[in-house]
């Protein structure tokens, strides 16, 4: 400021010396005036420039003391979080010492609660096991699911869990010792839910009543449904549970080998149990063998019938034709009436003294009339050796349609409830084969049968017509 007001006077002097002579006249009186002018301007400037020189010392002397103040205020900040930023590493360094000790004692008290882990999964894995084969989880099916719950290696069972655990121990002895009375639902034999009369016995076995059918339950191992044995018990045994199911008998046949022999009960089957279990596409498949059965033993007598020893027959008719005895070898052709090598032989000696073509087509119209009744039925048994299987396989795709919808409303963790469909599946195919394999062989057989006869037929028709041709020649 202060160069300004020098360099704003030195102008003026400048300025003042330069004007003309003239216009110093005119503006004052002389040159001292004007210069005493002049430097009064100057002096008040260079005052007023003092003054803001002054002014802006003190205001950057005001600036300088408050960014020292901030300054030292930042500085103490700073220093503060140098101790906050220790204390906090000092803290961070004594919790991983903390840590390092927790993690310790963690891995000692893991150790033991892993190995108390492990014994409740042992005692669940065996309970689950005697639950499966108990009489006892027919009544509670639902004890299944909760005892797998517990098998999971990375569960930790808590308080609550071995309680209830126990519990279940204890639910099944209580009931080992009770008989238990009640209606509830049931799989019977063909793999249809039904309600009927459940009685358990202790936890040794279950019998049921639905309807007329007594027999064993078993539980389903998989669900713990109760199922139906597949076989029904012998007929003193269903009488004994009758009468103690009535009241009338105070002793029961009971399994107390824990299911074994009723597990060997149920996979005896009888041949009317099999027939049923195949559905109602069964009737059919049996109706076609029974009529294929009527046809064999019809063939079987009508072939055997006819098969008689030809060759001696036309032996004899040939050496009476060369004698010209005609009507005994018509009497002897008759008294094996209804072979068809016989009525050839009557249709030929009705032909004595034609012509050679005429005798030949006589004996070929002959044998065309005897050729139906030899392969009469043989085209319907391979008919119905057609139709036997393919019955079989309706009942497959039916019983497979009905298993599928088992599956969609029950799901598939009970094999028993699709039992019904794959045993009409199954046994729908079995039946189907068993008639048509011995029809089609029966068949097949006969036709061979018939076209031996029919050859044979033909040899004597043409030895016959040789014979009938010579008598005309010698006459």
């Amino acid at each position: 400021m202060r160069a300004r007001a020098v360099l704003v006077a030195a102008a003026v002097l400048v300025l003042g010396l330069a004007l003309p002579a003239g216009a110093a006249d005119q503006a004052a009186p002389g040159p001292e005036a004007a210069f005493e002018r002049v430097a009064g301007q100057v002096a008040a400037e260079l005052e007023q420039a003092r003054q803001e020189d002054r002014r802006v010392r003190q205001d950057l002397a005001r600036r300088r003391q408050e960014l020292e103040a901030k300054l030292a205020a930042l500085q103490a900040r700073l220093q503060k979080r140098r101790r906050e930023l220790e204390a906090t590493r000092a803290k961070l360094e004594q919790a991983s010492r903390q840590r390092e000790q927790l993690s310790r004692e963690l891995a000692d008290k893991s150790g033991d609660l892993k190995e108390l882990a492990g014994m409740v999964r042992g005692a669940a894995r065996g309970l689950l096991a005697l639950a499966r084969r108990s009489a006892v989880t027919g009544q509670y099916p639902g004890r299944l699911a909760r005892l797998k719950s517990f098998l999971p290696k990375g569960r930790f069972p808590g308080l609550a869990d071995i309680k209830e655990l126990v519990d279940l121990f204890f639910q099944e002895m209580q009931a080992s010792g009770r008989i238990s009375d009640r209606r509830g639902p049931l799989v019977d034999r063909q793999g249809k839910e039904v309600t009927g009369r459940i009685v358990r016995l202790g936890a040794l076995c279950t019998i049921y009543q639905q309807g007329d059918t007594l027999g064993y339950l078993l539980p389903g191992p998989g669900s713990g449904r109760l199922l139906a044995t597949g076989a029904e018990p012998p007929w003193w045994v269903t009488s004994n549970l009758a009468d103690y199911l009535a009241g009338q008998a105070d002793r029961v046949y009971m399994d107390i080998s824990g299911g074994a022999a009723l597990w060997l009960l149920s996979h005896r089957e009888s041949f009317k149990e099999r027939l049923l279990s195949g559905g109602p596409l069964v009737w059919p498949i049996l109706l076609v063998g029974l009529v294929g059965l009527v046809l064999i033993l019809e063939r079987l007598v009508f072939l055997r019938r006819v098969g008689l020893n030809t060759d001696e027959l036309m032996e004899q008719v040939t050496h009476l034709v060369a004698q010209g005895d005609f009507e005994q070898a018509r009497a002897l052709a008759e008294r094996w009436s209804g072979r068809p090598t016989s009525n050839v032989i009557k249709a030929g000696l009705e032909l004595r003294g034609q012509p050679a073509e005429v005798i030949d087509n006589g004996l070929s119209e002959a044998m065309l009339r005897e050729l139906p009744r030899l392969e009469r039925s043989l085209t319907t048994l391979k008919v119905l050796a057609a139709v036997a299987p393919l019955l079989g396989l309706l009942g497959t795709v039916t019983g497979m349609i009905n298993t599928f919808q088992v599956i969609t409303a029950q799901g598939a963790g009970d094999p028993r409830l699709m039992a019904g469909g794959i045993s009409e599946a199954l046994v729908t195919t079995q039946f189907g084969l068993a008639v048509a394999i011995p029809l089609f062989v029966a068949a097949s057989l006969m036709a061979r049968r018939a076209q031996r006869l029919a050859a044979d037929m033909e040899e004597k028709a043409l030895a016959l017509s040789a014979a009938l041709i010579k008598e005309r020649e010698q006459a």
